[in-house]
């Protein structure tokens, strides 16, 4: 909605240039321009914002991709943890496990890389 009325606002101030310089008022088409730098620094802004809503996206997906391999490897413990089965114990940890680990590991170092370039901007 915002986006529209300033987009809105940059096409009626395109006309009232138009027109006032068709007119010769150089005073109005002063004004006019101010509104039109006014209308761009707030869509300039809206850009930023859209931005940054992306990029924490981008941060809550990594964090839910990390909940969900930690939730991922409680179960699998607990899975072994009530195993009676020494043969079950053994493919649990050696084929899943390794696969949950892998994955938790490079979701963390995501959400590191991410943080290492979150402190280089401050």
């Amino acid at each position: 909605m915002e986006l529209n009325n300033i987009i809105n606002g940059l096409i009626d101030g395109i006309k009232d240039i138009r027109e006032h310089n068709h007119e010769y008022r150089q005073n109005e088409v002063d004004n006019d321009l101010d509104k039109q730098s006014k209308l761009i620094d707030k869509l300039i802004e809206l850009k930023k914002q859209q931005e940054s809503d992306e990029y924490n996206m981008k941060v809550a997906r990594q964090l839910t991709d990390i909940a969900e391999n930690i939730q991922a490897l409680v179960k699998l413990m607990t899975l072994v943890s009530i195993s009676n089965s020494d043969d079950t114990k053994a493919y649990f940890m050696n084929e899943t496990l390794s696969h949950v680990l892998d994955s938790l590991c490079n979701s963390v170092d995501d959400i590191t890389n991410l943080s290492d370039s979150l402190v280089d901007l401050d």
